[in-house]
Formats: structure tokens, sequence, C-alpha cells
């Protein structure tokens, strides 16, 4: 009796000295990216250009092909600010102002924009493909997650599936009010965000049900960012040509 007494003894103290552990699905996800450092990025390849292309052959080609947004719809309006020192960092990274995207993400893009265009209205870019090089540039500017994607997670942006973009009238090109203004930081560009003016809820509305209509989503703190969620490319760092019109 004795020795099994001792026995159950040992083993409750044997368990009591054991350590505990409990991981969380935001501590494996978090330590999944912390690591994941090794990507497969493309290597530059000339971009597509169009001109000498008619829309059905652009059409024809794989889904992951590079296409111009502005030679595919000439309404697409372009305010490309890393191509200039008109954004939150007031740095340039791009040599020239283009937008470029996946054929896939085009393809959605368009379907989107005829929708826009039966009230008059269209799209305006921001930012589209960002080349892997750049988004290395940003993060040594500005090395912090809440704002920049760290380069070894990569951008959706850096794959071709991601815009930075807005509504604007196809006549004047005037922007719908959405509240904040681009690339602004704080509560009032959420979409939890609930105290603007009726217009601009209503505004924010039409581009987020627009975009979701075709394969987009957005995330919580940007209403101007949206990625195609129907396809998922690799990261590249396919550079432009600037000298081409």
């Amino acid at each position: 009796m004795y020795y099994i007494l001792l026995v159950f003894w040992l083993s409750i103290c044997f368990s009591c000295n054991q350590p505990t552990t409990t991981t969380t699905t935001e501590e494996t996800v978090t330590d999944t990216l912390t690591t994941a450092v090794e990507l497969p990025i493309e290597p530059p390849i000339p971009a597509y250009g169009f001109d000498s292309l008619a829309l059905d052959s652009v059409f024809a080609l794989n889904d992951t092909a590079w296409v111009e947004l502005k030679r595919l719809d000439t309404s697409f309006v372009l305010d490309i600010r890393y191509a200039t020192t008109n954004n939150f960092m007031e740095l340039q990274i791009y040599d020239c102002p283009k937008c470029f995207t996946r054929l896939a993400t085009a393809k959605a893009l368009l379907k989107a924009q005829k929708a826009l265009s039966k009230q008059g209205l269209g799209f305006k870019f921001f930012d589209c493909y960002r080349p892997q090089s750049a988004q290395y540039k940003l993060w040594q500017k500005v090395p912090d997650p809440r704002y920049v994607s760290p380069p070894t997670r990569g951008s959706m942006h850096s794959r071709g599936g991601a815009l930075d973009l807005t509504i604007v009238q196809l006549d004047n090109h005037q922007e719908l009010e959405m509240g904040t203004t681009y690339d602004y930081f704080g509560k009032e560009a959420y979409w939890s965000y609930k105290k603007h003016a009726p217009h601009i809820q209503q505004n924010r509305q039409l581009l987020l049900e627009t975009l979701k209509e075709y394969g987009f989503k957005t995330v919580s703190t940007e209403w101007w960012h949206f990625s195609y969620r129907r396809a998922w490319f690799k990261l590249s760092d396919m550079q432009w040509d600037c000298a081409s019109n």
C-alpha cells in the first residue's frame, strides 16, 4: 500500500513540474511570417506593349501576363503617387507613372469600370503593381509593418494583384469624397468608422460593393486598398519601360 501511494505521489509531482505552453493562432501565424524569408521572386522581364496588339490578342495571353491598364481602357485615370514625392513618405520610388497588373486582375477591373461607367463614374489609381525592389525601398525608409509590408512577407502589390484606387467622375476626373486623403493613417480611413457624412459613407459603399462584385477584397484600415482574391501570383521585380508611351 505504501509503495502504491509513493508511486502515485511521484507521478503527481512530475506532472506539476512540466512547463505549460500555450500557442495562439495569432502567434503561430506571426511566427510563420517572420521566418518565411525565402520567397519565389520572378526575374525582371520586359513588360508587354500593346500598341501593335488588338485587345483580343491581349486577352489571349496567359492570365499571369503583365498588362498596362491605361492601354486597355483609356478612361482609367492615373495619379501614381510613388512616381512623385506626393506620398506619405515624401519619397519617389518609380521613375515614371505607369499602372501595371496581371491580366487576370485587369480583366476584373475592366468589368468593374464598365459597371461604374453607366453612372458616369470610373476608377482613379494611386498605385498598382509595385516591383519587389521598390518594396525594399519603402521598407528601408519606413521599416514599420503597420504602414509597409515587410519585403520578406511580400506585398500583394508586388504580385500584380493589388490596387490603391478611388472613384472619379469621368467627365472632369473629380474624385468622390471618401472622408480622408489617400494614404491617411488614422481611424477615419477605417471601414468601421461611421461618423462621416452620409454621402461619404455612400461613396465608400459604392467603391466596396463594385469591387467585391468582381472578385476584390479590401483591408480594414485603408478604404483605398483592394486586392484580387480569385488568383494568386508570384512576387515579381518586373520593371516597366519609361521610354515607351
